[in-house]
C-alpha cells in the first residue's frame, strides 16, 4: 500500500495528464479515423480510473471490467 501510495498513484497522475495532453493532440485524427471514443477510454479513463477510483494497493485486474470493442 505504501509503494502504492508513493509510487504508483503519482506516476498515474502523471498518465493521466500526460494521456489527456495526447488524447487533446490526437483528437481531430481519431474523428477522422472514427476512434474518438476508443482512444478516450484509452488514454483518459482507463489512466484516472487507474488512479482515482482504485482501492489503494489493490493492483490485480483494475481493468477487467471493461469491455474494449474491436470495430
Amino acid at each position: 500500500m505504501l509503494i502504492d501510495l508513493i509510487v504508483a498513484r503519482p506516476m498515474g497522475l502523471a498518465g493521466t495528464v500526460l494521456g489527456t495532453a495526447a488524447f487533446i493532440v490526437a483528437s481531430p485524427f481519431t474523428l477522422l479515423s472514427g476512434t474518438f471514443l476508443q482512444s478516450g477510454k484509452r488514454l483518459v479513463v482507463y489512466p484516472a480510473k487507474f488512479t482515482f477510483t482504485r482501492g489503494l494497493g489493490d493492483f490485480p485486474g483494475y481493468m477487467e471490467d471493461y469491455q474494449i470493442v474491436e470495430e
